[in-house]
């Protein structure tokens, strides 16, 4: 294989990781409204919360991109292969990243709930200054495992002809018929992103550590 098929490996591996990361943005303000929803006192919201959660967790992003991709167009919005994958992986990572805010929420102990009462904090200020801390803290692990997930299934995008690594890997394996090896330099870059993310996350994890906050430093 040239050192051009492999720049083109490299340069397609940067838009999956510039896919990804617009994605984790979409699907993190998405989770907080949907983490909003989850703890509505409205029954009716809170059911609406499980079943889009349910709903999309249960559909694989192959369908979902597939399903997104041609949906678009019957509603006369024209967005193009790049949006709609950004939207397909928001969607995705929306319902993940949900779960796990809401998860946070549910494992801030009862006495930390009861001494922001007793300082009689208004609701905004009981967010801002314990509940948002504890869920950061305690959300973080999960999350970056889910934006991990994210970089993984930017593969899946090249079904609704989004250029990126698993694209690309595919149009050289066409001219060159090299199937290992241009497998495996991509499955290289895949980890080689995925391990940055994890190391990032890592490392976030110990910068919280920090006096309010509970768990030791992985």
């Amino acid at each position: 294989m040239t050192s051009g098929s492999l720049l083109l490996l490299i340069q397609a591996a940067g838009v999956s990781l510039l896919l990804a990361v617009a994605a984790i943005v979409l699907g993190t303000v998405m989770g907080a409204g949907l983490t909003a929803m989850a703890f509505s006192r409205l029954a009716v919201v809170r059911a609406a919360y499980r079943v889009w959660v349910y709903l999309v967790r249960g559909t694989p992003v192959l369908v979902l991109a597939l399903l997104v991709f041609y949906a678009l167009p019957a509603l006369d919005l024209r967005t193009g292969p790049y949006l709609a994958g950004i939207l397909v992986l928001g969607i995705y990572t929306g319902a993940l990243f949900a779960e796990v805010f809401r998860g946070g929420v549910l494992a801030i102990p009862r006495p930390q709930w009861e001494s922001g009462r007793s300082l009689g904090l208004p609701p905004g200020a009981m967010l801002r200054k314990v509940v948002a801390p504890l869920v950061v803290r305690y959300a973080l692990p999960p999350y970056v495992n889910v934006c991990v997930m994210a970089v993984k299934a930017s593969s899946v995008l090249s079904i609704i002809s989004v250029w990126e690594l698993t694209f690309a890997a595919r149009e050289i394996i066409e001219r060159t018929l090299a199937v290992f090896t241009v497998l495996g330099l991509a499955a290289a870059l895949y980890f080689v992103m995925c391990l940055g993310i994890d190391r990032a996350g890592k490392w976030l994890e110990r910068r919280l550590m920090v006096r309010g906050f509970v768990g030791e430093p992985a």
